[in-house]
């Protein structure tokens, strides 16, 4: 349905008559789904408040334990195994868990003229035409507005007021959109944060990507981190969670990280995903290639078809495009030690294969002496295994070797391009790209091959 069409409330509205549309995003997406982040596991204590409205209940029994105070700080600790409660304000209990925090919301279903449901949004996603024939976001327009719905009277300004979280742990506080989620695992507590995938995005995007780049590369990451983030809740089903919160899934900085430009650039890619031969793409993404990308079996196992090895001259960039390391034989052997590998000292290393790029190294051989005084030679076989091994921002690198006087090896200096593991986008290759005024689909189809970009989270025609 166009935003510019018309529609009422099936709702009726107490103060005065308004005609609800839904926003120009709304009008071209479904209602996005959840998603479930950990934010912090294996932890003895945390601490929480809200801004908003939102109630505790125990999901164990389904039942609501209380309404919460804005404002007050609360302590979930573990006693005997169990999570305890404890708010500033004397109240306080004990439950098996989990326990959730949950924001007190409603959703406005609409109908068209003819009376038929056209559209069931979030209000936050909706706009109203007010009395003096304004526009406006509805989170804008609530005071004062009331609804009649099968809940009775609801007051607008606190169903559809801004609702967060504040989480606070030992790596200090950070504001959340969503749910919160205390439960116990292994002993320990895990906090688990559980929002729309739009509102997790607004919290990817400005930790992923830096905010004052040009529009069209923000975009890009939007859509690149919509995709992986819908990939993995296809594959963590059942699973506690998703996604974490760090590097080896996506960094999400949670509310406090959103910035206006990262949010525009989520708004303006709703719902938008690549597909590749009808599924969803597995949207790899890494810092900078260093002039290569790769193919997903040289850097990790299985092939796929649109992670395909080319070359990046968009990606030049002061920060991360060259770099150099130098390891004494101690801390090499330290290195090998430490990635499960144990020598006391090494005595040689040989590159013995590149990807099909010739730029990264698919294939190390280390050899050395082991704990037993027994000759070891290790081999790291794929190219994330060498970058990760060696503690290197990328297996892109050649190696220059220097000896002692009796001919052993005294140290290796490693000469490097690049930052990730190579595979799929470069985020300062994107933007180069929208540097040079390319859009955000000129930049995803380069970086995926033979991608299609599709609204609706896969469910629509493609767009190009």
């Amino acid at each position: 349905m166009s935003s510019k069409n018309l529609c009422y409330l099936l709702l009726s509205i107490v103060v005065s008559f308004l005609m609800m549309v839904p926003s120009a995003v709304a009008a071209q997406t479904t209602t996005p789904g959840l998603v479930r982040v950990e934010l912090a596991n294996q932890v003895d204590s945390l601490g929480f408040t809200v801004i908003g409205n939102y109630q505790l209940v125990d999901q164990s029994t389904g039942k609501l334990i209380m309404k919460l105070e804005p404002g007050e700080k609360w302590l979930v600790t573990l006693q005997n195994g169990r999570i305890a409660l404890a708010g500033q304000r004397g109240k306080n209990g004990i439950y098996k868990g989990p326990v959730s925090v949950q924001a007190q919301t409603f959703q406005a279903s609409i109908l068209s003229g003819n009376g038929d449901l056209v559209d069931n949004s979030y209000a936050g996603e909706l706009s109203v035409i007010n009395s003096d024939g304004r526009v406006l976001p509805l989170e804008q327009a609530q005071a004062g507005i009331t609804f009649k719905g099968s809940k009775g009277i609801v007051n607008l300004s606190e169903g559809g007021s801004l609702n967060l979280l504040s989480l606070t742990s030992n790596a200090g506080t950070t504001r959340y959109r969503g749910d919160l989620e205390f439960r116990v695992d292994g002993g320990k507590l895990t906090a688990i944060n559980e929002l729309n995938i739009e509102d997790y995005l607004c919290g990817v995007v400005p930790s992923e990507a830096i905010p004052s780049w040009p529009g069209e590369a923000l975009k890009a990451q939007a859509v690149a981190a919509r995709n992986y983030a819908l990939q993995k809740v296809e594959t963590s089903r059942g699973d506690r969670a998703n996604l974490g919160s760090n590097q080896y899934d996506q960094v999400y900085g949670g509310y406090d990280a959103e910035t206006e430009a990262t949010n525009k650039a989520v708004k303006d890619t709703s719902g938008i995903v690549m597909m590749s031969q009808g599924s969803l793409v597995t949207a790899f993404f890494h810092c900078s290639s260093g002039g290569f990308t790769e193919n997903s079996e040289d850097v990790w196992l299985n092939p796929l078809p649109y992670i395909k090895s080319k070359t990046d001259p968009y990606d030049k960039n002061d920060k991360y495009y060259n770099w150099q390391v130098t390891y004494s034989n101690e801390q090499l052997a330290a290195l090998m030690t430490q990635a499960g590998y144990p020598i006391k000292e090494v005595t040689d290393i040989e590159i013995e294969e590149r990807t099909s790029s010739d730029a990264r190294v698919k294939d190390l051989t280390v050899t050395g002496v082991g704990a037993t005084g027994k000759s070891e030679k290790i081999e790291l076989c794929n190219a994330d295994k060498v970058r990760i091994a060696l503690g290197l921002k990328s297996s892109l690198f050649v190696l220059d070797k220097n000896y002692n006087k009796d001919k052993s090896l005294a140290s290796v200096k490693i000469t490097g391009r690049g930052y990730g593991h190579g595979l799929g986008m470069s985020q300062y290759g994107a933007y180069g790209m929208a540097s040079q005024g390319y859009n955000y689909q000129d930049i995803l189809k380069y970086y995926y091959s033979g991608v299609t970009l599709t609204s609706q989270y896969g469910r629509s025609s493609s767009l190009r």
